[in-house]
């Protein structure tokens, strides 16, 4: 039961830090793009810086999505174990 209350709960972690990342990404894509506007680029050029900022934050959320899954990983792998340890060696303690 507590393996599938840290799964739930590493879902909605996930969800809530993938949301807070898209908002920077779109803060970050709207100040990008009136700056660049406001210099008179090209479209071309105000595309390509747009594509790196855009890169730059999937890169960050296939981080962050990596370094959750392990930790998620872990903390379930620990409770495996010790619930294996105690209930299925419990009975040798008595």
């Amino acid at each position: 039961m507590l393996g599938i209350w840290s799964g739930l709960g590493g879902i909605i972690q996930e969800r809530v830090l993938l949301g807070r990342l898209r908002w920077r990404r779109r803060n970050a894509i709207t100040e990008a793009r009136a700056r660049l506007e406001s210099q008179s680029l090209e479209a071309t050029e105000i595309e390509k810086e747009l594509d790196a900022i855009d890169e730059a934050f999937a890169q960050q959320a296939a981080i962050l999505k990596q370094n959750l899954r392990l930790s998620l990983g872990i903390l379930e792998v620990s409770l495996l174990i010790t619930g294996t340890f105690l209930w299925g060696f419990g009975d040798l303690f008595v």
